[in-house]
């Protein structure tokens, strides 16, 4: 009750203004009543507009404090977009690459999402025993979103029985006539060269080398697998549209590792038989993964239904080693995906920082030079010949070093204490750390010249500390690989075909066409 009887003349207005009554005698107290509906509309108002913001506005402020100490591009404390805005970019690698350096080793690119380029702590995270795991980011390459693989699998026990099931198939130890399988495929890559690209007087040639490579690879990849190549560089083509549905699929991969729900919904909705058809690649497919998949299970039916003993083929190592049907049928598909992908990266980026770099070239085609003339090396070359060659090797390990071939986070998530960093921050358990290859390759351990290919700097003469340096170094290279219990298990495969492939393509190139990557080869000549 409010006591108005001193109130002035005027009082109509207001009562016009805020449909407030007066119910009062002059000389008694006033008695003032909102009227039910208006005050109900109001609070109502208040109560749709301001409860949303206040909402957001502790959501924003969560989001800001959550991992405050870390620093990175302003939108991406609060949403996701900003990562798939950059995967869907095309060049994420070197835009990981520029917020760590405008942001420190250790950024934010996410809600909950950092981004290192940190060797140290990229150790520390693979690291046999450590308590970081893998986190959502690998179920996105599962290719059967039901069955886990050797690159997908998350829990540690299982992967590590899975890594010693298929050590020796990836490593080749299980693997007859190896070298020589791979001595095939380049010979079948040179022939088919020197049959149709090579270039003569008044006449020049180009073709788009990078993809031939691809060819090369699949061909080499499935000749190891199957004990026959596919047939990608007898024919000259991508069969099966194998490589323009992995290219079509790879870039909707990458924004399922960020949109973590799309996972849980492929899930779903492939356990709906008539939908798993439309989502998933089937062994009946006559298009893209499920062509490989459809060739694996052709034979290991055959192969299950001959009585002699299993070939000695990477197929072969993985059912001898008790692999089942499924698993190895997978695991197959795994292997062609990301094995001729990355080997084919490699191998395109160092040829092309080869021939871009004159004094590169000319030094190397030297050393190969006077290694055959002084009867150093075969021909074909063999691998033990070719580790032999320093400044080849020099070559290969810049060229990885330059532009390795894994470009994806790999994101890990912190134990649920959290990780304490050297410099006092904190991670908090549950954040997801993805691990940036390339902006790793660029540490200052490399000179301040790390963003120049310069294969010298792997040259011991180069140093005079007894070596230090040149382990420094390679302790960071290495992580290209991996690490501990995630490092790669096809390195050794990897790299023979790099030092034999480099070895064997030894002839004069010049860039036809810096756009598209295209090279032109003049003749060959004894």
């Amino acid at each position: 009750m409010f006591n108005l009887s001193r109130i002035t003349p005027g009082w109509d207005e207001v009562e016009r203004q805020t449909g407030w009554k007066m119910d009062w005698a002059p000389g008694t107290p006033l008695h003032i009543s909102q009227t039910t509906s208006n005050l109900s509309a109001t609070l109502a108002l208040v109560v749709f507009v301001a409860l949303p913001v206040l909402l957001a506005a502790r959501k924003l402020v969560t989001a800001r404090c959550h991992l405050g100490d870390f620093p990175g591009p302003c939108w991406a404390a609060y949403t996701r977009l900003w990562l798939c805005k950059a995967l869907a970019s095309g060049n994420s690698a070197q835009i990981f690459v520029d917020v760590n350096k405008a942001h420190g080793s250790i950024a934010r690119i996410g809600p909950n999402h950092l981004v290192t380029s940190d060797p140290d702590l990229t150790r520390q995270i693979l690291a046999v025993g450590s308590k970081w795991r893998r986190g959502p980011w690998f179920d996105s390459i599962r290719i059967d979103p039901r069955i886990s693989n050797i690159v997908s699998e998350r829990d540690p026990r299982v992967h590590n029985a899975m890594r010693r099931r298929m050590a020796p198939g990836y490593a080749g130890k299980d693997i007859r006539g190896l070298e020589e399988a791979v001595d095939e495929r380049i010979g079948e890559f040179i022939s088919r060269i020197e049959k149709r690209w090579v270039s003569g007087s008044g006449l020049t040639r180009s073709f788009d080398i990078a993809r031939r490579i691809q060819f090369f690879t699949i061909d080499t990849i499935t000749h190891l697998c199957f004990g026959k190549p596919m047939g990608f560089v007898a024919s000259d083509s991508d069969k099966h549209n194998f490589i323009a549905t992995i290219e079509m699929q790879l870039p909707i991969v990458q924004h399922f590792s960020v949109l973590l729900f799309l996972n849980t919904l492929l899930r779903l909705v492939s356990a709906v038989p008539f939908m798993r058809r439309l989502v998933v690649p089937s062994s009946a497919d006559k298009m893209g993964i499920g062509t490989i998949m459809g060739l694996s299970r052709q034979v290991i039916d055959g192969r299950m239904n001959e009585s002699e003993k299993p070939k000695a083929d990477m197929l072969g190592s993985f059912l001898k080693r008790g692999l089942s049907l499924d698993q190895a049928e997978m695991e197959i598909s795994i292997t062609l995906v990301a094995g001729s992908d990355t080997t084919a990266t490699a191998l395109r980026a160092t040829l092309l920082s080869i021939i871009s770099t004159p004094t590169v070239y000319q030094r190397l085609a030297r050393e190969i030079a006077a290694a055959e003339a002084e009867h150093r090396i075969s021909t074909p070359i063999r691998n033990e010949e070719a580790q032999k060659l320093p400044y080849l090797q020099a070559v290969i390990r810049e060229g990885l070093r330059r532009f390795p071939p894994i470009t994806q986070l790999r994101e890990r998530e912190a134990p649920p204490e959290g990780f304490q960093l050297p410099d006092g921050r904190h991670i908090p358990g549950g954040t997801f750390v993805g691990l940036n290859a390339w902006g790793t390759q660029l540490n200052p351990v490399f000179g301040t010249d790390a963003h120049v290919f310069r294969p010298e700097r792997w040259l011991p003469e180069s140093y005079d500390d007894g070596g230090q340096r040149l382990a420094a170094m390679s302790k960071v290279q290495e992580l290209i690989f991996g690490h501990g219990m995630t490092r790669c298990l096809g390195i050794p495969i990897a790299m023979m075909n790099l030092s034999k492939m480099l070895v064997e393509v030894n002839f004069e190139a010049g860039v036809a066409d810096h756009t598209g990557l295209c090279l032109c080869f003049p003749k060959i000549t004894d």
